[in-house]
């Protein structure tokens, strides 16, 4: 007998309002979250800087205890440091790990139960890209981006699931991108990698719904996974996604991904930032497992799944 299956694609969005910021987008807006996470922890992977920074400070300012966490110490420690600044009532931890490292997820994990409380909400944010032909690039760095972009939040999942699952409560969202539906050129790893955690979370969504109620005998799963496209927000990886090799050997590269970014709107990192906490409030329950589009209307995209 086949599995319970749930084959629905992805429907088109383009006709849905646009959103470029928080700013203006009712809802969204910042204020009406004030307070919701009191009591409760959110990790955030790759929350050193970027878009991931913007999404610890919009949980902390929404009353979640937050722990900020990358490879880069002093990038962790300047952003909690500007959460405590921003949100003096919350408590933030920062922990630098490798999220590569199992035995420093597992350290991570721990830390945060021990110093914050049982997990909450999990952000999986941390990730990489390159620009490059995938006939040039070399085969470690190409099974590297899906080892972050992948492998890393998939085993956070594994670590984080068994509290998720004793309490029937959580969210767990994952930093996909356009990519995953969309036939990009120059990143055959990274187009793989967020097509598979994009896929990862629709599967794991309707396997919860199953195993909660057969492991645990809860009528309704509690726990909800998403996968988000955050929007092209110009970051880091914009200038590191762009090696020497590709400059030498594939300029083209360099003036197409420029042509493409001049149509682009300009995206806002507080657009991912607060829709994850939207997300997180449990407003969007209908759309549980499923790849949002930041980018466009919330609203109007969960009309799509009535």
């Amino acid at each position: 007998m086949a599995p319970p299956g749930n084959v629905i694609a992805i429907p088109p969005l383009h006709s849905l309002t646009l959103r470029t910021t928080a700013d203006g987008y009712p809802a969204i807006q910042p204020e009406q979250f004030r307070g919701l996470g009191r009591g409760r922890v959110a990790l955030i992977t790759g929350s050193g800087r970027g878009i991931g920074k913007s999404i610890a400070l919009a949980f902390a300012k929404a009353g979640y205890s937050v722990c900020v966490t990358a490879r880069n110490a002093l990038e962790v420690e300047d952003t909690v440091s500007e959460i405590r600044k921003a949100s003096p009532d919350v408590k933030a931890i920062g922990e630098a790990a490798d999220a590569c490292k199992l035995a420093d997820l597992e350290m991570l994990v721990q830390k945060v139960n021990e110093q914050l409380g049982v997990i909450d909400v999990l952000i999986c944010n941390a990730g990489t890209n390159t620009f490059m032909p995938f006939t040039m690039t070399d085969p470690q760095d190409w099974w590297y981006s899906l080892e972050i972009n992948l492998k890393s939040p998939t085993e956070l999942t594994r670590l984080v699931l068994p509290q998720m699952r004793k309490g029937n409560s959580g969210t767990i969202i994952y930093t996909s991108s356009r990519a995953a539906v969309a036939d990009l050129p120059w990143t055959t790893a990274y187009g793989a990698s967020k097509t598979g955690i994009t896929r990862f979370a629709a599967c794991l969504q309707n396997e919860l719904d199953q195993t909660q109620k057969i492991d645990f005998g809860h009528e309704r799963n509690g726990i909800a996974l998403y996968s988000i496209h955050p929007g092209e927000v110009k970051t880091s990886l914009h200038t590191t996604g762009f090696p020497e090799k590709t400059h030498k050997e594939a300029p083209y590269i360099i003036e197409h991904m420029k042509a493409l970014e001049a149509k682009h709107p300009h995206y806002e990192a507080s657009l991912a930032a607060w829709t994850c906490v939207y997300l997180a409030s449990g407003k969007a329950a209908n759309m549980r497992g499923k790849y949002i589009d930041c980018t466009r209307d919330i609203v109007e995209q969960e009309a799509l799944y009535k």
